[in-house]
């Protein structure tokens, strides 16, 4: 596989009376965008849309999925493969990229005694601020943003919502992506791993995706990854949007579509590729495996996989906490007793001082090679804000009853793990431990 991303930056985004994309300023109709949602949406109401824009002073709440526009110009398939087309392998040929922009989906999802609002499982309150001290937490306070807030009709199920919101930001991210279809980016990369270098050590990611059910679930071509067993993935399918988000239960820990197409371990990987090793391709499995049997199982299918494509170096991510680090661990040291060589990021717990307590959830003897991702028990107070985008109040501590104070006000947190992909482990984020 050969895929050529061409990057059309967008500089600003403007609402006008037409839709189109000229050096660097996008431009919005938006009924345009009401034309497009209102042939979707059947247990959605009225979808708000809102520009936000890095350094403005505006705070975005109930972030449910990020989304990186990408229209296919040549090639199999289409980006996002699966939702509104055949399941057609994606990752060859030309795809456009609107780059530092994101559609992000904001919605109160329902509390009530469903399959999906009971026990851990429960949408989390995540804010995005665009300014302040959790500003730099998140990849979306250095984008332009489009962000679609949902009035959620009444009396529909967890599932009607869940599929409802996705499609149509994923339509709505097309149908801006396509107006740079006639185009001339401002640069492209090509990526390719044809070609190696004996020389190299060979290395693959192997990549662990939350699977727990309705809003806690992840989507391969279309299709939840609820009984994947660990499967081989070319990098470029993962560039190509075969990976879609639908977690929505940590807001820290999440991965959002944008950062599986912009995975940045990936891309690190691809630039050393041919000079410092050999990227040999990708384990995609789920985490949050049931029992210990079947995270062994799991386990020992990416290894197995990773020794076939003749991995010397092996990356372990996941998403998710405590129960996705246990198939991340086991993972590792499946590898480790292959002669695979495995590291691994992850955040740490420790308190307030980093002392307390064990500071992973789960660890082996095997996995001696430990990227910190910083700790998500330190205490964050977050500034007043002059504008809320997605709603008027948080929604928070539902296991104590609920506590919704204003969205815009100066509010104390014990934890980071409110701010949208503050602890996530696909390699964005710019916390991390230090010895001192």
């Amino acid at each position: 596989m050969r895929l050529t991303r061409q990057y059309f930056t967008v500089k600003d985004v403007v609402w006008d009376d037409s839709t189109k994309y000229e050096d660097g300023l996008l431009s919005i109709n938006e009924q345009d965008l009401q034309n497009i949602v209102n042939s979707i949406a059947k247990s959605v109401g009225n979808i708000r849309f809102d520009i936000v824009k890095p350094g403005e002073n505006k705070r975005i709440i109930h972030a449910l999925d990020a989304i990186q526009p990408m229209w296919k110009v040549e090639g199999a398939g289409r980006c996002y493969s699966g939702f509104f087309s055949r399941p057609s392998t994606v990752g060859d040929g030309v795809t456009n990229i609107l780059n530092g922009f994101a559609v992000i989906e904001s919605a109160p999802l329902p509390w009530d005694s469903t399959s999906a609002s009971s026990g851990l499982l429960y949408p989390r309150d995540a804010i995005i601020d665009m300014i302040g001290p959790a500003s730099g937490m998140s990849p979306f306070s250095d984008t332009m943003n489009l962000v679609m807030s949902y009035d959620l009709i009444e009396g529909k199920s967890s599932q009607e919502y869940d599929n409802d919101i996705r499609l149509c930001a994923l339509k709505v991210s097309e149908f801006l992506a396509k107006l740079t279809a006639d185009k001339t980016p401002g640069y492209s990369e090509e990526f390719c791993i044809d070609d190696v270098n004996p020389s190299l050590p060979n290395v693959i990611l192997v990549w662990q995706c939350q699977n727990q059910g309705v809003y806690a679930n992840t989507y391969l071509y279309g299709h939840s990854i609820d009984n994947l067993v660990p499967t081989v993935l070319h990098p470029n399918e993962m560039l190509d949007g075969c990976i879609v988000s639908g977690n929505y239960v940590w807001p820290a820990f999440k991965v959002p579509t944008y950062l599986h197409v912009n995975h940045p371990i990936l891309l690190e990987l691809y630039r050393k590729h041919g000079s410092e090793l050999n990227l040999k391709g990708v384990v995609f499995s789920r985490s949050h495996n049931p029992t210990n049997w079947h995270k062994e199982r799991s386990a020992n299918f990416c290894a197995k996989l990773a020794e076939y494509l003749k991995a010397e170096g092996l990356i372990m991510a996941w998403e998710g906490g405590g129960n996705a680090a246990v198939d991340g661990m086991l993972t590792i040291q499946a590898a480790e007793r292959k002669g695979i060589k495995a590291t691994a990021i992850t955040f740490e717990f420790g308190g307030k001082d980093g002392t307390e307590g064990d500071l992973l959830v789960d660890h082996v003897p095997e996995a001696d090679a430990i990227v910190s991702g910083g700790s998500i028990e330190k205490e964050i107070t977050l500034p007043e804000v002059e504008e809320v985008i997605g709603g008027s109040f948080l929604r928070l501590n539902k296991e104590s009853g609920g506590f919704f104070p204003p969205a815009g006000g100066r509010i104390t947190f014990d934890t980071n793990t409110q701010i949208y992909c503050a602890g996530n482990q696909a390699g964005h984020s710019r916390l991390c431990g230090e010895a001192y």
